[in-house]
């Protein structure tokens, strides 16, 4: 043991203190054993290997923590250890005196309880424990969200892809929300159908283009709100913006454009043509 007591001293000095760190440990393990083996055994004091272990704990602490001398202080934080060494003896060996110290301590520090480092540790890591379990179910929510996001966007350009090829004549404008609005109402005007002289064959097979309709105002005539009544046609897309609008004032504002546009093209020519002033 002074073999190796000298080790611990030179190889410490060597290696600026690496040493000493694993000597601590080791020292508050023997300590650990010594407790817990007066606890098993009712006379361990008067066992062998209770002064074995003592000897060996007191070899530590004096290579951990040198004596002072007169280039040397002893520092807070070694007296600390080696009270704590001392106090962990006493707590089965003499637990009134023990009981007496830890109460003036838990006074001078203003607290109720000692927490001892080891079960602090474990307490801590039972905190830890818990948050990861709290933690678990709102990670895989978030990744669900994360998938369903990544499916609808891969739905969307699918989407935009099929209105480009349905309606390839609208141009780019920079932002694709309008341009797919734009090209939904290409659609539904049937700007994207081919001329006439491709869908009903042109001169060449003997039939004549149809001739193109007369353009048409934003503000229907009467023949078209007729027409429109019947169910022989619909209004143009600026023809059923001012046809809306023209509702909305005579229906005294109840409805909105949108659903007067869900009464149908039908149902507005009906209130113009009802109006005061319908259109010639």
């Amino acid at each position: 043991r002074r073999i190796e007591r000298s080790r611990v001293v030179s190889v410490s000095g060597r290696t600026g203190g690496r040493v000493v760190t694993s000597q601590n440990d080791l020292r508050t393990l023997l300590i650990d054993a010594r407790i817990a083996l007066r606890r098993e055994m009712g006379h361990f004091d008067a066992d062998p290997l209770s002064k074995r272990l003592e000897q060996a704990i007191r070899e530590i602490t004096e290579a951990v923590m040198p004596p002072p001398s007169a280039s040397t202080k002893t520092s807070a934080q070694q007296v600390a250890l080696a009270w704590q060494t001392v106090c962990r003896g006493l707590k089965l060996t003499h637990e009134d005196l023990y009981n007496e110290l830890s109460t003036r301590v838990m006074n001078l520090l203003n607290v109720k309880e000692l927490v001892e480092p080891v079960t602090e540790l474990l307490q801590l890591e039972e905190q830890v424990k818990k948050l990861e379990a709290a933690q678990k179910p709102m990670l895989d929510r978030l990744s669900d969200l994360r998938k369903k996001a990544l499916e609808t966007q891969h739905r969307l350009d699918d989407l935009h892809k099929a209105l480009g090829a349905a309606a390839p004549q609208v141009t780019d404008d920079g932002d694709a929300q309008a341009l797919a609005i734009k090209r939904i109402d290409a659609l539904r005007e049937g700007a994207h159908a081919p001329p006439a002289a491709q869908a009903g064959g042109g001169a060449g097979n003997g039939q004549a283009a149809a001739p193109k309709p007369p353009t048409e105002g934003p503000i229907p005539s009467r023949a078209v709100l007729e027409a429109v009544v019947a169910g022989s046609r619909e209004f143009s897309k600026e023809q059923r913006e001012w046809t809306v609008g023209e509702c909305m004032a005579l229906t005294g504002w109840e409805f909105t454009p949108v659903e007067l546009i869900q009464h149908g093209d039908a149902w507005m020519a009906q209130k113009i043509l009802a109006s005061p002033n319908p259109p010639a």
